[in-house]
């Protein structure tokens, strides 16, 4: 996992933004400057291209590689939650200084830009997750979480080891909300399969579907659940999956937990 820093292209999200507030005033009220309204192409493109951008086109949870047609708006702050909830979030500068409640945006009085915007649109609540139905975001749903992306300490924190566990005492909670703490959790292997990876090969472009399938072959003797592993082989393979995970290649080369 690794810090999201919100100021590479703070500027230009925020302008986004204000571009959505200033085509939804009617004259005397703000009409669709929601998620709603964000949500537009026009306005979801731009956005998901400057995330991902500062993002290095990986999730912002599970670090896989992901492209805008399988990236999901991952909001901090959920967009449903209770106004006696919102406080815990801010915790962190990226939110105390530029989020506000959603209800409390007052959008009968046109001012652009705004000290602090809705956090249902806000640049500094928005952070680009994949489309994954058993981790992340969509996974995550509602759930609370503490922004642990926002921790400049989180690369040291959050740790993978050699059998490819994810591991973190200060954010346990939040990656089990976040999915990433599953049993049984095909992550897990993948994560399992770069460290071996790691140590067989010297460089990321000697990765290949059929070293990956040695790979996997070689763990049918030690991994314990065998149905997980079953899912790797055959077609179609998921070969192609597990490459889009090859940030962890790296890590291991640096960290060999």
């Amino acid at each position: 996992m690794k810090y999201i820093d919100k100021s590479k292209n703070q500027v230009a999200g925020m302008a986004i933004v204000n571009e959505l507030l200033a085509d939804s005033w009617d004259g005397s009220i703000y009409y669709g400057a929601d998620y709603d309204g964000l949500k537009k192409p026009k306005y979801k493109n731009r956005f998901t291209y400057l995330l991902l951008a500062e993002q290095g086109y990986h999730c912002c949870y599970c670090m896989k590689r992901i492209l805008p047609a399988n990236t999901t708006l991952e909001h901090i702050i959920p967009q449903e939650v209770k106004e006696t909830d919102f406080g815990s979030y801010l915790v962190v500068p990226e939110l105390t200084n530029n989020v506000i409640y959603k209800n409390s945006f007052d959008k009968s009085t046109r001012i652009i830009p705004l000290a602090k915007y809705p956090h249902d649109i806000a640049y500094h609540n928005v952070i680009a997750s994949c489309n994954s139905n058993s981790h992340c975001n969509n996974k995550r749903g509602d759930k609370p979480i503490k922004p642990l992306i926002y921790d400049p300490a989180i690369e040291s924190k959050v740790i993978y080891d050699r059998a490819g566990n994810i591991k973190c005492d200060e954010y346990e909670n939040d990656l089990f909300n976040i999915g990433l703490l599953r049993t049984k959790n095909p992550l897990n292997l993948i994560r399992l399969i770069w460290y071996k990876l790691s140590q067989k090969y010297e460089e990321l472009v000697q990765i290949t579907s059929e070293v990956i399938n040695d790979i996997i072959n070689d763990l049918i003797t030690l991994f314990d659940d065998i149905s997980i592993i079953d899912n790797f082989l055959g077609e179609p393979s998921y070969n192609t999956e597990v490459i889009k995970y090859g940030w962890f290649f790296d890590y291991y080369k640096k960290n060999n937990n």
